[in-house]
């Protein structure tokens, strides 16, 4: 992802996709597995309101799946009710190592996006 200006993407200049990604490695990092219902309660609590489309959901678990980020098996909601089954899913070692990168990359975009709403707090309503 370049870091250039991007006139579609003013909020962090990062699509959701991305952010989706980049969470998710965070939370498995956090907890060694989870399901995709899992994954949208944290979003939920980060952010008061916000969790990704259901397809970009998924379709991020799928992908990060296939680029070997995520181990994903399939098992049960529930050992004790066993009916519903679901994907678990934890970070791989290549998954440690893109958080990482992930990581330093994002945190200039998070401070840069701190300074900017800072200025604006201070210009706008102060």
């Amino acid at each position: 992802m370049s870091h250039k200006n991007n006139p579609k993407k003013f909020a962090l200049n990062m699509s959701a996709a991305q952010f989706t990604k980049f969470y998710i490695l965070h939370l498995l990092h956090k907890r060694n597995s989870m399901i995709s219902e899992h994954f949208k309660e944290e979003f939920s609590k980060l952010t008061g309101n916000w969790q990704p489309a259901p397809s970009t959901l998924l379709d991020t678990l799928h992908d990060m799946h296939e680029e070997g980020l995520l181990h994903r098996t399939e098992d049960y909601k529930s050992h004790e009710k066993k009916r519903q089954k679901v994907y678990w899913y934890r970070v791989t070692p290549k998954g440690e190592e893109e958080f990482e990168v992930l990581k330093k990359h994002y945190k200039m975009l998070f401070d840069e996006q701190i300074h900017i709403l800072n200025k604006i707090m201070k210009e706008v309503y102060q």
